[in-house]
Formats: C-alpha cells, structure tokens, sequence
C-alpha cells in the first residue's frame, strides 16, 4: 500500500507541474462547459492563469508532502 501513495503521490507532482508550466494548455484541454461565455461570444476568454498556477502549487506542495 505504501508504493501504491508514493506512485499517486508522483503522480500528484507531475499533474502540478503540468499546471504550474502549461496553464493555457490545461485551460485550452479543459470541458467546454466549464468556461465562463464571453458577453458577445465572439471573443474568446482570457485564461485564469493565476488561478491553474495555483492549483498546480497546491498539487505540488500535497505531492510532496505526502512523500517526505
């Protein structure tokens, strides 16, 4: 059971650091649904980089601290 945290917990890293490299790749892979509609729907919408930047931190810090 020990391997199987350690394997989820790289696994955890690796998805972090894709978050914390890539945002705009993670926001353009994402649902369609999960955006929010531009006002016209003519232009599309900024991505929330801050906010994947974010995410991929938290990932990374529970990846890592879970295999200290």
């Amino acid at each position: 059971m020990n391997l199987l945290w350690q394997v989820g917990s790289v696994g955890v890293v690796a998805l972090g650091v894709a978050y914390l490299a890539f945002p705009a790749r993670i926001h353009a892979f994402g649902f369609e649904f999960l955006r929010r509609p531009s006002p016209d729907g003519s232009e599309k919408s900024a991505p929330p980089v801050w906010l994947y930047r974010g995410i991929g931190a938290l990932l990374v810090f529970m990846g890592l601290t879970r295999l200290a």
